[in-house]
């Protein structure tokens, strides 16, 4: 069964421990408005009741996703117009669309480096050993000039 089922409060430190969290993170959590404010007992401990253990869990669970804080707070913040389940599948569409868009990026620049390299072992061997030319994909001038190879 679980604990926090069963009991008529969970202190801090007994709820990270739960969530797999800090308590200082819970603590945070309250104090920019992601939690509630928890209810404290008489020797002020803060308690968490289930619905406090639920809205802990979300908020936990919604940060394993890589929202950020803000985004955090729109999703939370109810708006009268859209569901939370649309404004998570608003917030995934476009973080999907960022991540294309930067596995995009990242693809070019390994083709670009793939093509450097490969153009780099083809380099003949009759080359100056400091010419890094066909890295640079231009043709090699290191042999143009007197003191070149040195240089290179």
């Amino acid at each position: 069964m679980d604990r926090a089922t069963t009991l008529p409060g969970l202190r801090i430190g007994e709820l990270a421990k739960l969530l797999g969290t800090t308590a200082k993170t819970l603590r945070f959590y309250e104090q920019i408005g992601l939690l509630e404010p928890a209810q404290r007992s008489v020797s002020a401990y803060r308690l968490y009741d289930a619905a406090a253990i639920d809205a802990a869990r979300l908020v936990i669970g919604l940060r394993h996703l890589e929202l950020t804080i803000p985004e955090l707070q729109q999703l939370l913040r109810d708006d009268g117009v859209t569901t939370r389940r649309q404004r998570l599948l608003a917030l995934m569409d476009e973080r999907l669309r960022r991540m294309e868009l930067d596995l995009s990026v990242l693809q070019g620049r390994c083709d670009d480096l793939t093509a450097r390299h490969c153009a780099l072992l083809a380099t003949p061997r009759n080359r100056p050993p400091g010419c890094v030319c066909d890295a640079l994909l231009r043709p090699c001038s290191c042999s143009a000039s007197p003191g070149a190879a040195k240089s290179a």
